[in-house]
């Protein structure tokens, strides 16, 4: 006997979430909102992953993060280049993107953007020692930077180099910082770090509270500070040519892509960790413009030379703590979160806290369960970070986006492809990994606003 729909339906089964993944297997994970730019698709279900942190902050976005950020760790050859790259191609297409990217990889004395920069139509900003050929040269005591923030950006090129200043030299420092400045406005060029040296070397007396001090015990007073100058200022110095005079004319601080390619500058030594306390506060205040709606984006490549020094890290803490008031997205990249002592460095511990993103590509076992600890993962990302030939392959990668973990796996297009290989030298032809994608997709070039 044949029954009605009414006589065979079935009460329906109400479950969690937790549950169901359990009774339905073939349920993938939930996604995410559906604006943004394609990553590629979560392994498991299939589906296309989308991802844009200023997006899923506002209040209407179905995961709401607490902040743009975002950490990308993992070992080298695992698409965390790859990721940067494309991410950033594919946001340009938005009129209201930015980025700025600080490139400190590469080979041939070209960082890994000059292609895209080529590409695209931008000439990388080059800083070489001494200032030679191309290189360019940026002045901490810019205009652009406002005086206190000047001031903090001396302390930091002062201990990095000198060790942490003493509350002496701290007000020898800053008595020859207000004499530079007050010189400077009868100069075209403005204040450079060589009339702060000169203004330690040779100061007047100064009131300290109602105390006077007298110029031979100011000039002792700011002789570390002086010696630590001496090192940026001096031509027969290594580090001269980089801070020591007006920034170079010509920087376009009004691009939508800027790259700052640091490959001629050693990663040991102090080159690196000056030019970041220096870049830091000069792109904060040059090139991020409170009063319009562009948002910002700016990439730290080798981002330990900002997370393991601690002055340096101070001033980007500040940064990346304003980053929603700012309009801007920070991303650190780094290789091992165990290339950082954070028990020494609360200022990093900081910022890697604030990020509400985390992207983790394949670690070893040891490693691996650091950082998951660390960060909080769950167990089965926990054992899927040390499988580098199945689960976290090359192109496959850990998101942790606030609470939400998914397995994702990149998708470049051709063009992508093209410009995001760094593997050229290591294989014997340049043709595509048959994983990725080879779909056809134009890059634009950028023009400035207002051009047709």
């Amino acid at each position: 006997m044949l029954r009605s729909q009414a006589q065979t339906r079935r009460r329906a089964i109400r479950s969690t979430t937790t549950n169901a993944c359990g009774l339905y297997p073939a349920v993938g994970a939930a996604g995410m909102d559906p604006r943004g730019v394609i990553i590629g698709r979560e392994a498991y279900s299939g589906r296309a992953y989308i991802f844009d942190p200023f997006i899923l902050y506002d209040p209407s976005a179905r995961v709401r993060l607490p902040s743009g950020h975002v950490l990308v760790l993992g070992k080298s050859g695992h698409g965390k280049s790859a990721l940067e790259k494309t991410y950033v191609l594919r946001q340009l297409r938005f009129r209201d993107r930015a980025f700025c990217v600080l490139d400190a990889q590469g080979e041939d004395g070209t960082g890994e953007w000059d292609g895209i920069a080529r590409e695209l139509g931008i000439t990388p900003v080059r800083l070489v020692y001494g200032g030679a050929g191309d290189g360019v040269r940026i002045n901490p005591l810019d205009p652009r930077i406002p005086q206190e923030h000047q001031f903090k950006v001396l302390l930091s090129m002062v201990e990095i180099l000198a060790g942490p200043p003493t509350a002496q030299t701290k007000f020898a420092l800053a008595e020859a910082h207000r004499v530079a400045l007050s010189t400077a406005r009868t100069s075209p060029r403005g204040a450079v770090l060589s009339d702060v040296l000169d203004a330690l070397t040779a100061p007047s007396a100064a009131w300290l509270g109602q105390q006077l001090v007298e110029p031979a015990e100011l000039a002792d007073w700011g002789r570390p500070a002086a010696l630590a100058l001496d090192e940026l200022c001096n031509a027969d110095r290594d580090l001269a040519g980089l801070f020591d005079g007006p920034t170079t004319e010509g920087i376009d601080l009004a691009a939508r892509l800027i790259v700052f390619d640091l490959t001629r500058l050693p990663r040991e030594g102090e080159a690196m960790p000056l030019l970041m306390a220096v870049i830091g506060p000069w792109i904060r205040f040059g090139w991020i413009r409170p009063d319009d709606t562009v948002k910002r984006t700016l990439i730290v490549e080798e981002a330990w030379h900002i997370l393991s020094h601690r002055p340096v890290a101070r001033l980007f803490e500040e940064l990346v703590r304003y980053g929603r008031r700012l309009g801007l997205s920070f991303w650190a990249i780094l290789h091992h979160l165990a290339d950082l002592v954070l028990d020494e460095a609360p200022e990093a511990a900081a910022i890697l806290k604030l990020t509400a993103t985390r992207v983790v590509y394949h670690l070893d076992r040891e490693e691996a369960e650091t950082t998951a600890s660390y960060l909080g993962l769950t167990d089965w990302a926990r054992e899927a970070l040390p499988d580098g030939a199945n689960i976290c392959a090359p192109g496959r990668a850990i998101w942790q986006v606030g609470s939400r973990i998914n397995l994702v796996e990149h998708i470049r297009t051709a063009a992508e492809i093209r410009l995001t290989d760094t593997n050229r030298r290591m294989t014997e032809t340049s043709t595509p990994s048959p994983d990725d994608e080879a779909v056809a997709a134009p890059v634009i070039r950028l023009r400035k606003r207002g051009t047709p």
